[in-house]
């Protein structure tokens, strides 16, 4: 299906770039930038009217909230495992690779992708590859820097990889699927707890960085455009 290699593709592309571009770390946190910014866009002005119509619909809108509010803990919870590595942050004292932090990257993407499978949810998949590939970065270059055989850095990305695609599986093919609309407020949760952490974290000296804000800017445009351009969600 054409989502899943959308997804798989999207790791790696960002494998792919290690590779071919020496991309330093602040250029990372830039494409970064531009990803929370499209992140926040998507959600802000497409999946969030959606859910909420749905949930009008149904008469529901005050759980839709909650499973909101649950996602932004779930991504609480997730990046304590994580260490933050899908919003940047790769603290690692040790020179081995903790497997905590691969699990918490693993779930994160796991859980992304189950919306993914409801109907018309372009946004949602867009939004996945466009992150992605900055997060896909920064973890090959964490594995490649800390772990010796390239076959194990090389299957831990693969894994990674499918973890999108095996949570769209879930959400197309198993009952879950009749809980379309609370999971893609849950998810819509996720993501307003990354892309304000990316956005929005302090700088140093808290000075106005004109490079992030004008990554900032293009996301949001490309955002507004791919409103416009894709589909309309339906969940």
């Amino acid at each position: 299906m054409m989502e899943i290699l959308v997804l798989i593709s999207s790791v790696f592309l960002g494998v792919a770039l290690s590779h071919l571009i020496r991309i330093p770390s602040q250029n990372i946190k830039l494409l970064l930038a531009f990803s929370g910014a499209f992140f926040l866009g998507i959600t802000v002005l497409e999946i969030l009217p959606h859910v909420f119509l749905q949930s009008i619909a149904t008469h529901t809108t005050h759980q839709i909230g909650m499973w909101i509010l649950a996602g932004v803990l779930v991504q609480y919870i997730l990046e304590t495992i994580s260490k933050g590595i899908e919003h940047g942050h790769v603290h690692l004292e040790q020179s081995t690779f903790p497997k905590g932090i691969f699990i918490g990257l693993f779930l994160h993407s796991f859980i992304e992708g189950i919306p993914v499978a409801n109907e018309g949810s372009h946004h949602f998949l867009w939004a996945i590859f466009v992150h992605n590939i900055p997060v896909s970065i920064i973890l090959f270059q964490a594995l490649r820097s800390r772990l010796e055989r390239k076959s194990m850095v090389y299957g831990l990305i693969v894994l990674f990889a499918i973890a999108a695609p095996l949570g769209f599986v879930l959400g197309k093919y198993t009952l879950i699927s009749e809980y379309a609309n609370p999971i893609s407020a849950l998810v819509c949760g996720i993501f307003l707890h990354i892309s304000t952490v990316i956005l929005f974290e302090a700088t140093a000296g808290h000075r106005f960085n004109l490079q992030k804000f004008t990554m900032m800017i293009l996301g949001f445009a490309l955002a507004w455009a791919s409103v416009i351009l894709l589909p309309h969600h339906h969940v």
